[in-house]
Formats: structure tokens, C-alpha cells, sequence
């Protein structure tokens, strides 16, 4: 029988070898702390998105409003090659009131995913607008552009992943 993979996950270096900072600034690196990772699945493609803190834009689904954490939509990355870049062997540990939020939400998750890759590709249709320029300078979808478009409407999949 497979192991079912963790809703809440760490990459691996070998993701960060292939995308180093040099080239893809946007992504979220940082090599004394990795970021944990929420992992959701949408029309085929998996989508690694960072849990961070300090979140200064509303795409976002929030963990701790109050202190600004959260699941952070505009930093998620496709994952290309689970079994080369999804790190199953290191056990993600969050803050108790964090992974209460977390904690059933696989589906909403998936949804706020897919609305936030719908608004990247609305805003890259109008650049003139001042948000949407900060939406595609800032958001790792840009490196994915390719992917994201390839899959069409990007309807919603159910995940097979659950939380432990």
C-alpha cells in the first residue's frame, strides 16, 4: 500500500539546488530554518506553499492574523518532481494554534490556491494597474508561468494527502 504524503511538508535542497536565489529571487529560501510547506494538488500540478510570518498582502490563508503568518499564496512553487523535491522524512512542527487553523482545511486551502493563481494571470493580463504590477514582480508563479498555463482553468482536484 502507498504512504499517503503529508498535507505539511519541508522541500528539499536538491528543489533549492535547482532553483537557486541567484535566479529566482522570489522564492522563499533561507538556509537555517527551512519554510514548511503546505502541499496541494490542482488540475495535476502540486503546488508547495510556504508557511512565513510578517505577510504584507491579503493572499493569504491566515494562520495567526494578529502576527501576520500564514499560508502565503504568493510564494507557492510547483513541484515539478515530488520524490526529488518533497522532503518526507523530516517532521514539520508548528505552533499548536497554527496547526489548529491548519488542520482540516486541505480543501479551502486548495480553493484560496486556485483563486489566487486565477488573480496572477488576470493581473499579467492588465499591467498597467500599480497591484497588479506588485502581484507579478512578486510572486513565484512568474518562474511557473508555463505550468500554470499548460493546465488550463486550473479547476480544483481533490488531494489524496492528508494532515498527521
Amino acid at each position: 500500500m502507498a504512504q499517503k504524503k503529508s498535507f505539511i511538508t519541508f522541500l528539499t535542497s536538491a528543489f533549492y539546488n535547482d532553483y537557486p536565489l541567484s535566479k529566482y529571487p522570489q522564492i522563499e529560501q533561507k538556509i537555517d530554518r527551512p519554510y514548511a510547506q503546505v502541499i496541494v494538488t490542482i488540475r495535476n500540478l502540486h503546488f508547495a506553499i510556504p508557511l512565513r510570518s510578517n505577510i504584507t498582502h491579503p493572499h493569504a490563508f491566515w494562520t495567526d492574523r494578529k502576527n501576520r503568518c500564514g499560508v502565503d499564496f504568493s510564494k507557492a512553487v510547483v513541484i515539478l518532481d515530488e520524490t526529488k523535491y518533497i522532503n518526507d522524512s523530516t517532521k514539520v512542527f508548528l505552533r499548536l494554534h497554527e496547526y489548529d487553523k491548519l488542520r482540516g482545511k486541505e480543501f479551502r486551502i486548495t480553493q484560496m490556491m486556485s483563486d489566487f493563481i486565477e488573480t496572477y494571470k488576470s493581473a499579467r493580463l492588465n499591467p498597467a494597474d500599480e497591484i497588479n504590477q506588485k502581484i507579478c514582480r512578486f510572486s513565484t508563479l512568474q518562474y511557473f508561468e508555463e505550468y500554470i498555463y499548460q493546465s488550463g482553468g486550473l479547476a480544483i482536484q481533490e488531494t489524496a494527502t492528508t494532515t498527521e
